[in-house]
């Protein structure tokens, strides 16, 4: 009786079970259902092998058992939880995220097909299913097993020894069983298994969607993605921000983190692994340094003398120095032929920072030998060091997230240590695979840590160091399968200065003698004298073109007489180079005339010439500066902001050790910047190399289409054509085996009430096909249906010659007399015949026959 389904509208099954059983499947079946509660929280689908041709009872059989509704599956079918779909016969089925489709049979040889329904249900919901193989034939169901366990899934197997078929459990290989049990105890463990996830499940969703808050907040601040890290390392490291603040659950700490947005840095710096030293593991460096770097040095030196190594996950730079110095000691006095690059990426940007100052405290580099620290470090103040410049042109650092980076091409050496270990799954083959991009083209290597392994990728991986997870690259990804591709770069800033010099005023109050006026006349500088009550004494040619001063008249007022002069400005500075007895200087004085093409600029240093008691007289030195004016302002049209800037600026002798810091402060900047640069021009060159290879891809794939479609339509007419004529012959075949079933009952009826002793063998191994019991009588025993004529007539060797010659001659063969022992009576003299047989005149076997000629001996 078939019982109306429940969970019509609920929501969908969260977990799934899904039975596959074939030969004595419905006994096992029927115990297994009795095992489950009416409580049952997952749905079940059941998958078990029948007879197209027949209508199948299945669900009646089992409803009778079960305690649950068993529904018999017509079309899509939404699933829900403590119901048991049964899979009709004929047909196969497909799983999707709560719903399950029927699918027409395509050719499988088993009915359902078990390995189709797990593949697609372990994809549609991996941890969370549970797979079940009972008793039957064959192997289906192994594959979809192997698909399951990959998924994350639970495989349970009947035990084979319990089982009335042992084949399908022990179809699946040992590795994909995660339980063997009787099918009496399978119904309680997975209601326990089921029982289990569920709690887990509905604990976990409220952490989850608590710690989702917390993650969506720090990520909006910090612009850093923490959503691929494993919620086990993330969820730890929340908790001990959790007991700093105070803060008794997940959603009180969401709630701090939103009205103190401090806590965000503090908890971006808890989150952000940054554990590192110089040579870390020093056997490992050394392994690398006499394993690993000398044959990558050979291979470049014969080739274009270039090594790029990645440090991935540099943390605060001391992995990616170590690197730098085992190259560079290995290259040796040949440095400066080779380019050599480290590139050093982390998502921390304080560490990178750290990183690129190359400045560390002497308790750092304990482990840096000391004839490296010698070689590739400087003292500094207060006990610190600094790398020398060499080593540090070597290192190119830069801020990278991993999980949405752009790989560098071409690199020998991957380094990343126990950073794969705080990454989910997914993320750790995304990771793998972009390590494998960079390194297939050069056959590189890839150093791990020591709890981390290459298995989750999809390229080919040769482990090198079982100890040290030092691996070579066999094959990796024509583009690997990655995220959202996007460099995380610091912004950077710039720092401009330049020092401007100032002439030192001349020292004055010397006393010298009246001027002698040729001498003004003859200098070619422009030359004005003048007297205190600015009256012009004297000027020479290059005054007057400089100054626009046509004529000249004694005593005339030098401040009336140049036109377009700022006349306050000027008398200020003659005044104050009276009464300070010391030059002043005027600049860039524009002396206003004509348009502004025409507008001309001079400069003028007035100093006092006369002596204590004397004619107090002045020099006034004219400087044509209007070229000089015009590039300066057409420069500071260009670099408006810098002119600013150095216009700030002053290069006084006392500021000469601050200055000399600003210089290094911008320089390591402008490396910085460099490096920044050098990281983007990488990524944007690995990006390309990737858009052409899937260009080239789609290209060859559409091709392949193209010819896949037609190929298909041939085959598919084919197919039209061969299944057409299989119809027929298959009515053919039919025909002629009633016949021939027929055919040989009449011969086995007529053998069998034979007078004489008859044997027939068929076919061209000539098997036994029917006797009587006359012949069995002759030969000792009964000669068995499909036993081959050697072992028939075993005792019989005369005759077994004869059935020989009969064959290879197409013709009767008869024998002597021959001496006989006939069960239960005194030896018979018998005649032999072998008769060979035909059909449609080819041969087709051999009767033989014998004849009782005792009484005529």
């Amino acid at each position: 009786m078939a019982v109306k389904a429940r969970g019509a509208g609920s929501a969908p099954a969260d977990f799934l079970v899904v039975v596959g059983s074939s030969a004595g499947g419905i006994e096992a079946l029927s115990t297994l259902m009795g095992g489950l509660d009416t409580s049952f929280p997952a749905a079940v689908i059941v998958a078990q092998h029948l007879d197209p041709a027949r209508r199948s009872l299945l669900q009646e059989i089992l409803q009778r058992k079960a305690n649950i509704p068993v529904v018999l599956l017509d079309g899509k079918t939404a699933l829900a939880p403590g119901q048991v779909y049964v899979v009709p016969s004929g047909s196969n089925v497909v799983v999707s995220p709560g719903f399950v489709d029927l699918r027409a049979d395509g050719g499988t040889q088993s009915h359902p097909s078990v390995d189709l329904l797990l593949t697609s249900a372990a994809k549609a919901y991996a941890e969370n299913l549970f797979a079940v193989v009972l008793t039957g034939n064959g192997s289906d169901g192994a594959n979809g097993a192997v698909a399951v366990k990959q998924a994350g899934g639970t495989v349970i197997i009947q035990d084979p020894a319990s089982a009335a078929h042992p084949s399908m459990p022990q179809a699946l290989p040992p590795t994909a069983v995660d339980h063997i049990a009787s099918v009496e105890e399978i119904g309680p463990l997975l209601a326990d298994l089921v029982g289990r996830a569920v709690a887990n499940r509905a604990r976990e969703k409220t952490v989850a969607a608590q710690l989702a808050s917390v993650i969506e907040i720090v990520g909006a601040r910090s612009n850093i993605d923490f959503r691929p890290y494993k919620a086990s390392t993330v969820l730890r490291r929340v908790e001990r921000r959790m007991a700093v603040v105070h803060a008794g659950t997940l959603q009180d700490y969401a709630h701090y983190l939103e009205g103190h947005p401090e806590e965000s840095a503090a908890l971006v710096k808890a989150l952000l692994i940054k554990v590192t030293e110089f040579f870390r593991d020093p056997d490992a460096f050394q392994f690398i340094r006499h394993s690993i770097l000398p044959g990558m040095v050979d291979r470049a030196r014969s080739d274009d003398r270039r090594l790029r190594l990645w440090s991935a996950g540099c943390a605060t730079g001391e992995e990616a120095y170590s690197l730098a110095m085992i190259v560079s000691d290995l290259v040796g006095a040949e440095s400066a032929d080779w380019s050599i690059r480290v590139f050093a990426t982390d998502l921390n940007e304080e560490a990178v920072e750290f990183a690129r100052r190359g400045v560390y405290p002497a308790a750092m580099l304990t482990n840096v030998p000391e004839g490296y620290r010698a070689r590739f470090f400087e003292p500094m103040d207060r006990g610190s060091f600094r790398v020398t410049k060499i080593l540090r042109q070597m290192v190119i650092y830069g801020q990278q997230d991993l999980s949405r980076g752009v790989p560098f091409p071409r690199i020998d050496l991957v380094v990343c240590r126990n950073l794969l270990i705080y990454f989910q799954a997914e993320l750790q083959a995304e990771l793998l695979d972009l390590f494998a991009y960079s390194l297939q083209t050069t056959g590189g290597f890839l150093f791990l840590g020591k709890a981390e392994t290459a298995r989750p990728s999809t390229a080919s991986f040769e482990l090198v160091n079982k100890k040290w997870k030092i691996y070579r690259c066999l094959s990796g990804p024509a583009m690997p399968s990655f995220r959202t591709a996007s460099l995380g770069m610091a912004r950077l800033g710039r720092r401009s200065g330049a020092a401007i010099a100032r002439a030192e005023p001349l020292e004055g109050g010397h006393a010298v003698r009246p001027f002698d006026e040729s001498i003004v006349r003859s200098m070619q500088v422009g030359t004005v004298v003048i007297d205190s009550q600015y009256h012009t004494i004297a000027l020479n040619a290059a005054a007057r073109r400089l100054l626009g001063l046509r004529d000249h008249a004694p005593e005339q007022d030098f401040l009336h007489s140049v036109r377009g002069i700022p006349y306050s400005e000027v008398r200020n500075a003659i005044d104050t180079a009276l009464r300070n007895r010391k030059p002043v200087h005027l600049r860039d004085l524009s002396l206003g005339l004509g348009d502004a093409a025409e507008q001309r600029f001079v400069s003028l240093a007035i100093a006092p010439m006369g002596g204590e008691g004397a004619a107090e007289h002045l020099v006034v030195t004219v400087v044509d500066s209007t070229e000089t004016v015009l590039t300066r302002r057409r420069l500071e049209a260009a670099e408006g902001a810098q002119k600013r800037l150095v216009d700030d600026l002053t290069a006084t002798n006392g500021r000469l050790n601050d200055a000399n810091k600003d210089l290094l402060d911008a320089n390591e900047e402008l490396q910085a910047a460099n490096e920044e640069l050098m990281l983007a021009q990488e990524e944007l060159q690995a990006t390309n190399e990737e858009f052409e290879a899937t260009n080239e891809e789609l290209q060859a794939t559409n091709e392949e289409l193209e010819t896949n479609n037609e190929e298909l339509q041939a085959t598919n007419e084919e197919l039209d054509t061969t299944n057409a004529e299989l119809h027929s012959r298959t009515g053919d075949l039919q025909d002629l085996a009633h016949a021939m079933t027929a055919q040989r009952e009449r011969v086995a009826e007529i053998v069998g009430k034979a007078p004489i002793p008859v044997l027939i063998f068929r076919g061209p191994a000539l098997v036994v096909e029917s006797s009587n019991a006359l012949f069995s009588a002759i030969v000792g025993g009964a000669a068995e249906e499909g036993q081959r004529f050697e072992d028939a007539l075993a005792g019989l060797p005369e005759v077994l010659r004869g059935v020989k010659d009969a064959v290879a001659n197409d013709a009767a063969w008869t024998s002597g007399p021959q001496s006989v022992a006939v069960a239960g009576g005194p030896a018979r003299t018998l005649l032999f015949t072998a008769m060979p047989l035909h059909d449609a005149g080819k041969p087709a076997g051999v009767a033989v026959y014998a004849a009782d000629v005792t009484a005529g001996a």
